[in-house]
């Protein structure tokens, strides 16, 4: 079952969430946002009565996810827009939390002024790209 929301989390939610929601405007990304929010909404419910995807330790799953607890907040600026709030998504909101304050991972994540930068300048070019074509 750990590898099947490994490869959900690498070519369901990352590709919705990187090239469509970041790299698109308008239109495109609304769409790209409703797949965006049913992905989030199996991970939601997948951490039913959990603390983790793991239960209450972090495990495999929650590794291979947690680029999520990182990212979204930082694509959620980049893009100007709200993804997963604690309204829509409290227990993905709470696993993000317990999962980026865990020390060995806070520790180790990339700051974070880095990680706006780059990401908005992935956005920029891409963005780019598509308004000279």
């Amino acid at each position: 079952m750990a590898r099947f929301w490994a490869k959900f989390g690498d070519d369901k939610v990352f590709t919705s969430i990187i090239c469509g929601v970041l790299i698109k405007e308008g239109k495109e990304q609304e769409e790209a946002m409703v797949e965006a929010m049913e992905n989030l909404q199996f991970l939601e419910e997948e951490l039913r009565g959990k603390k983790f995807f793991g239960g209450e330790r972090i495990g495999f799953v929650d590794l291979a996810l947690g680029w999520l607890a990182n990212l979204i907040s930082i694509l959620e600026d980049v893009a100007g827009l709200k993804l997963v709030g604690e309204d829509k998504f409290p227990l993905l909101s709470a696993w993000m939390k317990d999962f980026a304050d865990s020390p060995l991972i806070k520790d180790n994540w990339q700051p974070r002024d880095k990680m706006i930068t780059k990401f908005q300048a992935l956005r920029d070019a891409k963005l780019a790209a598509a308004a000279s074509k």
